[in-house]
Protein backbone atom coordinates (compact mmCIF):
# COMPACT_ATOMS: atom_id res chain seq x y z
CA UNK A 1 0.00 0.00 0.00
CA UNK A 2 1.60 3.22 -1.09
CA UNK A 3 0.87 6.61 0.25
CA UNK A 4 0.38 9.36 -2.20
CA UNK A 5 1.08 13.01 -1.60
CA UNK A 6 -1.94 15.26 -1.55
CA UNK A 7 -2.41 17.07 -4.81
CA UNK A 8 -1.28 20.65 -4.86
CA UNK A 9 -3.81 23.12 -6.08
CA UNK A 10 -2.91 25.88 -8.48
CA UNK A 11 0.29 27.66 -7.69
CA UNK A 12 -1.38 31.03 -7.31
CA UNK A 13 0.59 33.46 -5.23
CA UNK A 14 -1.42 34.28 -2.15
CA UNK A 15 -1.34 37.79 -0.78
CA UNK A 16 -0.22 37.93 2.84
CA UNK A 17 -3.00 38.83 5.22
CA UNK A 18 -2.59 42.27 6.74
CA UNK A 19 -1.79 42.27 10.46
CA UNK A 20 -4.89 43.29 12.41
CA UNK A 21 -4.49 46.66 14.09
CA UNK A 22 -3.99 46.20 17.81
CA UNK A 23 -6.06 48.51 20.02
CA UNK A 24 -4.36 50.83 22.49
CA UNK A 25 -3.47 48.74 25.51
CA UNK A 26 -3.59 49.61 29.17
CA UNK A 27 -1.28 46.74 30.06
CA UNK A 28 -0.13 43.43 28.69
CA UNK A 29 -0.45 40.21 30.67
CA UNK A 30 1.34 38.04 28.14
CA UNK A 31 2.79 38.93 24.76
CA UNK A 32 -0.18 37.11 23.14
CA UNK A 33 -2.96 38.46 25.38
CA UNK A 34 -3.97 42.10 25.12
CA UNK A 35 -6.34 43.97 27.42
CA UNK A 36 -7.96 46.97 25.73
CA UNK A 37 -7.92 50.30 27.50
CA UNK A 38 -11.39 51.33 28.66
CA UNK A 39 -12.05 54.98 29.32
CA UNK A 40 -14.18 55.48 32.39
CA UNK A 41 -16.74 58.28 32.40
CA UNK A 42 -15.57 61.02 34.76
CA UNK A 43 -18.45 61.43 37.20
CA UNK A 44 -18.42 63.42 40.44
CA UNK A 45 -19.66 61.86 43.69
CA UNK A 46 -22.75 63.70 44.90
CA UNK A 47 -21.78 63.10 48.55
CA UNK A 48 -18.06 64.00 48.77
CA UNK A 49 -17.55 65.86 45.49
CA UNK A 50 -14.61 63.67 44.46
CA UNK A 51 -14.20 62.01 41.08
CA UNK A 52 -15.50 58.46 40.77
CA UNK A 53 -12.62 56.57 39.13
CA UNK A 54 -14.47 53.28 38.59
CA UNK A 55 -18.10 53.83 37.69
CA UNK A 56 -18.90 50.14 38.19
CA UNK A 57 -18.25 50.63 41.92
CA UNK A 58 -20.62 53.60 42.20
CA UNK A 59 -24.18 53.65 43.53
CA UNK A 60 -27.05 55.57 41.92
CA UNK A 61 -28.63 58.22 44.08
CA UNK A 62 -32.42 58.77 44.14
CA UNK A 63 -31.94 62.07 42.23
CA UNK A 64 -30.10 60.30 39.37
CA UNK A 65 -26.59 61.32 40.40
CA UNK A 66 -23.86 58.86 41.46
CA UNK A 67 -21.86 58.33 44.64
CA UNK A 68 -18.87 56.31 45.79
CA UNK A 69 -19.91 53.03 47.39
CA UNK A 70 -17.91 53.92 50.54
CA UNK A 71 -19.55 57.35 50.75
CA UNK A 72 -22.99 55.69 50.70
CA UNK A 73 -21.93 53.30 53.49
CA UNK A 74 -20.81 56.26 55.63
CA UNK A 75 -23.95 58.30 54.81
CA UNK A 76 -26.25 55.45 55.86
CA UNK A 77 -24.20 54.76 59.00
CA UNK A 78 -24.30 58.44 60.01
CA UNK A 79 -28.04 58.78 59.35
CA UNK A 80 -28.93 55.67 61.37
CA UNK A 81 -26.63 56.40 64.32
CA UNK A 82 -24.98 53.02 64.61
CA UNK A 83 -24.51 51.54 68.07
CA UNK A 84 -21.43 49.52 69.12
CA UNK A 85 -21.45 46.15 67.39
CA UNK A 86 -23.44 47.46 64.40
CA UNK A 87 -22.24 48.23 60.89
CA UNK A 88 -23.66 48.90 57.45
CA UNK A 89 -23.36 46.16 54.87
CA UNK A 90 -24.48 45.81 51.27
CA UNK A 91 -27.09 43.06 50.92
CA UNK A 92 -27.50 43.25 47.14
CA UNK A 93 -29.90 44.68 44.54
CA UNK A 94 -29.52 48.23 45.87
CA UNK A 95 -30.38 47.25 49.45
CA UNK A 96 -28.11 47.92 52.42
CA UNK A 97 -28.58 46.57 55.91
CA UNK A 98 -27.78 47.57 59.45
CA UNK A 99 -25.99 44.48 60.75
CA UNK A 100 -25.52 43.61 64.40
CA UNK A 101 -22.92 41.03 65.38
CA UNK A 102 -23.05 38.83 68.46
CA UNK A 103 -20.35 37.30 70.66
CA UNK A 104 -20.42 34.00 68.76
CA UNK A 105 -19.58 35.63 65.42
CA UNK A 106 -23.15 35.47 64.13
CA UNK A 107 -25.07 38.46 62.90
CA UNK A 108 -28.61 39.78 62.63
CA UNK A 109 -30.01 42.19 60.08
CA UNK A 110 -31.54 44.85 62.29
CA UNK A 111 -32.90 46.98 59.45
CA UNK A 112 -32.97 46.92 55.66
CA UNK A 113 -32.34 50.17 53.78
CA UNK A 114 -33.53 50.31 50.15
CA UNK A 115 -31.18 52.78 48.51
CA UNK A 116 -30.86 52.12 44.78
CA UNK A 117 -34.04 51.32 42.87
CA UNK A 118 -34.00 48.75 40.04
CA UNK A 119 -34.87 51.57 37.61
CA UNK A 120 -31.90 53.66 38.80
CA UNK A 121 -29.61 50.64 38.46
CA UNK A 122 -30.77 50.03 34.87
CA UNK A 123 -30.33 53.74 34.05
CA UNK A 124 -26.78 53.59 35.43
CA UNK A 125 -26.02 50.45 33.45
CA UNK A 126 -27.21 52.19 30.28
CA UNK A 127 -25.09 55.26 31.11
CA UNK A 128 -21.98 53.10 31.55
CA UNK A 129 -22.59 51.29 28.23
CA UNK A 130 -23.10 54.58 26.35
CA UNK A 131 -19.96 56.09 27.94
CA UNK A 132 -17.60 53.27 26.93
CA UNK A 133 -15.12 54.16 24.22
Amino acid sequence: MSRSKPRERGREKQQPRPEPKKPEMKFTIDSRVYVPKVQEPMVVCSICGGTIDTIANAISEPDGSYSHFDCVLKKIGDSYGLRPGQKVSYLGRGVFGIIETDEKGGFTIVERVSYESPEAFLAMKGFVERSRK
